[in-house]
């Protein structure tokens, strides 16, 4: 049959965010411009049958006291099949996503602007993306409030076979715009404090081409059939966060994080994260501990299964808009292994972090188990590990 493809777009992006990250903490400090550096990095994601990984570079380079470039590419390549693709018999997926970014701040008194854009490349999905943010520091560099923007635009097809030949009539768009703020603000000498909003609104064709959602083949069956998902054609988030950060009296600092979201979908989540760093030998090895715990109810047109084909007008079997409650738990090391000039290097340090992820879905069920009547399969659960390792070059 025709290869079917379930895209892991929400798994990828934590492997992916790790140079824009970078970039964007980078901008948010006022006054002074980061350091020159270069970053080069290895992500590696496994679970849920599916298994992405790549290198990711980023190079800073300031050309002034109030220019700062920065520039980055990476890859992921995926492979191996979800449970969607499983389900509905597609063979393992296989592919490669490229991405490239360019930015710029411009420093000027105590205000950072900063301007980027970014490109990623992958079989069936383009997007395009443009931002721009300011930074600025006041009441003594005690308190640091940002602002930014972006738009994007995307791209999507069909691949429908395993030569990766695309469907020459399905070409569909998606529009994006973001809104963000942030307040960072020193409380006393040993507490920050941190609140962070964003908005998304997203319009186009927001659903996977591959993906179906299952319905029982009659009244009271036992046997289901499958049919492609209808999604509503604009979707509005909204994400607030807030943090503290306290630092104790043996060098060490604790830091708290919740985070709240909500959106148009009817979906409600809550983060919460507590993480913990020591350093050691005179803080040229510091260590990170950290515990994240994550629920979220459905979206309000998702069904694990639904009793007819056209029962509603949007529907939905995306594991990624089920009821879930999930926890993570993760450490990371980081050594400065040069600490002084050292010909045109003037310190590197490299990192490695690791987290263990465990998804539990509350209305997802295993639609494997065939020999099971429909709707009584077990709930679906996988655990997922990801690796990171960092280089840190200063120059």
């Amino acid at each position: 049959m025709d290869r079917i493809v379930s895209k892991p777009r929400p798994l990828r992006r934590p492997l992916c965010a790790a140079a824009l990250a970078c970039l964007v903490a980078a901008s948010a400090v006022a006054d002074v411009l980061p350091e020159e550096r270069a970053d080069a990095s290895w992500r590696v994601y496994d679970g849920g049958g599916l298994k992405a990984q790549g290198p990711a570079v980023l190079v800073r380079k300031n050309f002034s006291d109030n220019i700062s470039v920065t520039a980055g590419y990476q890859v992921d390549q995926v492979t191996g099949a979800s449970i969607d693709m499983i389900v509905l018999g597609a063979s393992p997926l296989h592919e490669v996503r490229k991405q490239k970014q360019l930015g710029v701040d411009y420093l000027y008194g105590k205000t950072t602007y900063s301007a980027g854009v970014q490109s990623s490349i992958e079989n069936d999905y383009d997007s395009s993306t443009a931002s721009f943010g300011i930074s600025q520091s006041m009441f003594g560099d005690l308190t640091t409030i940002s602002i930014g923007a972006s738009r994007g635009w995307d791209i999507v097809t069909r691949v429908i076979n395993a030569a990766h030949q695309k469907d020459p009539n399905f070409r569909k768009r998606v529009d994006r715009k973001t809104w963000s703020l942030g307040v960072s603000q020193i409380l006393t000498r040993n507490l920050i404090s941190g609140f962070d909003y964003e908005a998304i609104t997203e319009q186009g064709y927001l659903q996977n081409p591959y993906r179906a959602i299952r319905y029982l083949a009659g009244p009271g069956s036992a046997i289901y059939l499958t049919g492609p998902e209808v999604y509503p054609g604009t979707r509005t988030s909204n994400a607030v966060a807030g943090r503290l950060k306290y630092f104790l009296p043996w060098h060490a600092s604790v830091t708290g994080k919740y985070r709240y979201f909500f959106d148009t979908w009817d979906i409600h989540a809550h983060t919460v994260e507590v993480d913990y760093t020591e350093p050691f030998l005179n803080d040229r090895l510091i260590a990170d501990l950290t515990y994240r715990y994550y629920k979220q109810n459905s979206a309000s047109f998702y069904s694990d299964l639904f009793q007819f084909a056209n029962q509603q007008n949007y529907m939905a079997r995306d594991k990624e808009l089920a009821a879930q409650d999930n926890n993570a738990v993760g450490a990371a090391v980081t050594y400065d292994f040069l600490k002084s000039q050292h010909w045109l290097v003037k310190k590197a340090s490299g990192s490695l972090h690791y987290d263990y992820i465990m998804y539990k879905f509350k209305d997802f069920r295993d639609a494997t188990q065939r020999q099971l009547p429909a709707g009584t399969e077990p709930l679906y659960h996988y655990n997922a590990n990801v690796v990171q390792a960092f280089l840190s070059i200063f120059f």
